[in-house]
């Protein structure tokens, strides 16, 4: 039985995708871990910190759980290492390997800020660039990273994957095509300064849109500017975060699903609004456009103007361009299928090379 021991947040469900996975395949699963909860289904958990761990970044205490990890990876002998965030978790995570002088694959997951907008790029892009170098493996999750990686000038080019975690495509688009319509416009990104949330909001503000039915769910948000958002637009929805098969069921239930990130990885917000019968209206960015052909199965735009223009037609025509749902779900189910993606991961992280 291989052992894979994963350094990430148990409490994402982009680590439960991923950690999930190798446990349903019979694998022997550790994950090592700054978060307080565990969604996965692994029982192999190692908590490195009694500290919470900050999406927004500024998590310096990390360096202190370097000696835990070595002590883990001594103790468990894995065959892989898998951490998740390059410069944060990549960077201790190689450190502990290192220093424990184990002998295993050490593989690490490039999500999309970690790598295209880090803070302190000067002193983070130094950084990525020696984790990177010192990885077996590196998966990351849209072209654009790939892109980005390649100004490093690897030597090893056959060890990046491009790729992402996929969407249980059956599951989404059946219950979907059987729930009613009733929530116009959703939006589900973290509140931060990538997603872009107050300027959409201010578009939205701006646009005559208080009569619709809007919801936002903001992750990351504290609870000062939640109430701010609450009291300046009551108008909207706004939840801090929901369980994951609540928020589906949300998704399900929305006609538009809007998003105005500056840079992203592949995003499964987006994917599962494809696979949920929603018409993306979302930011001309590099990775969007990698799903997303305009005025076809969704929507592109620059600025305020072309957000208000696009979002208001598909609202207005929603049943007319209702075809984009069954393609958006076509896509989905040939190129972003769960199990196929987590088949193709499983094969690239286990391969051993010929070179």
């Amino acid at each position: 039985m291989k052992k894979i021991f994963i350094i990430g947040d148990a409490s994402s469900i982009h680590i439960a995708k991923w950690a999930d996975y190798f446990v349903n395949r019979d694998y022997d699963v550790h994950i090592a871990t700054f978060a307080r909860k565990n969604i996965t289904k692994v029982n192999n958990i190692h908590m490195l910190s009694s500290k919470k761990a900050d999406i927004r970044g500024g998590n310096f205490h990390y360096i202190l759980a370097i000696p835990k990890i070595v002590k883990l990876l001594k103790n468990i002998q894995p065959d892989i290492v898998n951490a998740h965030y390059s410069y944060s978790i990549g960077f201790i995570s190689l450190i502990a390997k290192k220093i424990s002088n184990i002998q295993c694959i050490f593989s690490v997951v490039c999500h999309g800020s970690d790598i295209l907008i880090p803070p302190a790029e000067i002193l983070t892009g130094k950084i990525n660039k020696f984790v990177l170098m010192n990885s077996d493996k590196i998966f990351a999750v849209s072209d654009q990273i790939r892109d980005k990686i390649d100004t490093f000038n690897l030597k090893k080019k056959h060890n990046i994957y491009v790729g992402q975690y996929g969407v249980c495509t059956k599951e989404l688009a059946k219950n979907s095509k059987n729930t009613k319509k009733d929530i116009d416009i959703l939006s589900n990104r973290a509140y931060d300064p990538n997603s872009r949330i107050d300027e959409l909001l201010e578009y939205i503000d701006q646009s005559n849109m208080k009569h619709l039915k809007i919801v936002f769910i903001v992750p990351a948000i504290n609870d000062k500017n939640f109430k701010i958002l609450r009291k300046k637009y009551p108008y909207i929805d706004f939840h801090k975060h929901l369980a994951y098969f609540d928020m589906i069921k949300m998704m399900q239930r929305s006609k538009i699903y809007i998003s105005n990130t500056k840079s992203d990885g592949t995003s499964l917000s987006l994917l599962e609004s494809m696979a949920c019968g929603c018409i993306p209206v979302v930011s001309n960015i590099v990775s969007n456009r990698s799903w997303i052909l305009d005025g076809i199965n969704g929507f592109l735009f620059y600025n305020k103007n072309e957000f208000t223009e696009k979002l208001k037609y598909a609202i207005n025509n929603f049943n007319e361009i209702n075809f984009m749902n069954d393609i958006n779900i076509n896509i989905i189910h040939n190129k972003a299928s769960y199990i196929n993606e987590m088949q193709k991961i499983e094969k690239f992280l286990f391969k051993i090379d010929s070179e």
